[in-house]
C-alpha cells in the first residue's frame, strides 16, 4: 500500500499536463516553492508614431532570507530598492538613501512571481500552446488589472482610457514548469495633447536562477 500512494504522488506530480488551468496552477504552486529568483524588466511605449523605453532595470528576489535587491531606470529618473526583513530603503536618481518600515504591498509591488500568481488568479480566459522545451501559456487576465499594470510600467493613466487588447504571455520550461519569461502587451486608447489617441505597451521579465545563493545586503547609510 505505501509503494501505490508514493507511486500516485509521484503520478500527479510529474503527470503531463494538458489543461491550460491545470497548468496555471502548477505555474502559481512552483511559483510558492521557490527559494530565490532573479530577473529583468524592460517595458517600452509605443504612440504618435514613436516608441520609447518607460523602464529597463533587473532584480533579486531571496524568499528564503526575506531580501529584495531591485534596480529600476526610466526615462527621468532611477530608483534603487533593497528589502531586508522588515525594513525598505529606496533611493531616487542616486540621492541619498530613506528607510522605511516594510508594507506587504510594497514587497509585491516587485515580486514578479507574487504578481503572476495574481494575475492568473484573475484570468478570465487561459489557453496553452507547447514547444519542443517549453510551455507557453496565454492569459487574458480580467480588465481592472489594466491600471495596475500601467502603473508598475509606469505609465500615469487618468480615467479616461478604452482597452482594446490586454494578454499576458508566460514561456515555462517543461521540466520544472517554472516561468522563463513573462510578455505582456496592452492596447487602449488615451487622451495625448488633448486627441483620443493609440497607445501600446510592451513589458517583457526574464526569470532565471532560480534556488541561487543571494547576497543582499543593506545599504550603507
Amino acid at each position: 500500500m505505501c509503494i501505490l500512494i508514493i507511486f500516485t504522488v509521484y503520478y500527479i506530480e510529474h503527470r503531463e499536463i494538458n489543461d491550460a488551468y491545470a497548468l496555471a496552477g502548477r505555474v502559481i504552486d512552483n511559483s510558492k516553492n521557490a527559494d530565490s529568483y532573479h530577473f529583468d524588466i524592460h517595458s517600452n511605449i509605443s504612440m504618435l508614431g514613436e516608441s520609447f523605453t518607460l523602464i529597463k532595470g533587473n532584480g533579486s528576489v531571496d524568499y528564503k532570507n526575506g531580501k529584495m535587491a531591485v534596480k529600476l531606470r526610466s526615462m527621468k529618473e532611477s530608483m534603487d530598492i533593497i528589502i531586508i526583513d522588515e525594513n525598505a530603503y529606496f533611493r531616487n536618481s542616486d540621492a541619498s538613501w530613506e528607510t522605511r518600515k516594510l508594507g506587504q504591498q510594497t514587497w509585491d509591488s516587485y515580486d514578479q512571481l507574487t504578481q503572476t500568481s495574481l494575475l492568473l488568479a484573475n484570468s478570465t480566459d487561459l489557453s496553452m500552446e507547447r514547444g519542443d522545451a517549453y510551455l507557453i501559456l496565454t492569459a487574458l487576465p480580467d480588465n481592472s488589472t489594466l491600471l495596475q499594470e500601467a502603473e508598475k510600467a509606469g505609465l500615469q493613466l487618468k480615467g479616461d482610457e478604452r482597452l482594446n487588447e490586454y494578454s499576458i504571455r508566460y514561456l515555462i520550461d517543461r521540466d520544472s514548469y517554472r516561468i522563463m519569461s513573462i510578455e505582456s502587451r496592452t492596447e487602449f486608447m488615451m487622451n495625448v495633447q488633448g486627441l483620443m489617441s493609440p497607445v501600446t505597451i510592451n513589458n517583457q521579465v526574464d526569470v532565471y536562477n532560480y534556488n541561487e545563493k543571494m547576497d543582499i545586503e543593506a545599504p550603507i547609510i
